[in-house]
């Protein structure tokens, strides 16, 4: 049952003693690190974004920097890439 309206308590409050330990992932934006080639902050994107934008992300567990779970990025004028791993499932992402 889905009801619409505005934000009340947290996840943890909602699943109350049900919640079981990994059963809920805090992620985070990955922060970028300075490029002294390029100078300037920079992401890693794999070779799967090809444009610059302010729209560019990566998600990771919270304190697991090399756990890339959603990566979102320009990859033309008109096209994104959007890939993404458990624990997100495609309505999440």
């Amino acid at each position: 049952k889905i009801r619409w309206g505005p934000a009340q308590g947290t996840l943890k409050e909602f699943l109350g003693g049900r919640a079981r330990p990994g059963m809920v992932t805090k992620a985070v934006n990955l922060e970028p690190k300075w490029n002294e080639n390029l100078g300037s902050y920079s992401l890693n994107f794999y070779s799967r974004v090809k444009r610059a934008s302010k729209k560019n992300f990566l998600l990771v567990p919270e304190g697991d920097d090399a756990n890339i779970i959603c990566l979102f990025g320009k990859m033309s004028r008109d096209t994104y890439a959007l890939d993404f791993r458990p624990p997100l499932s495609c309505v999440q992402a």
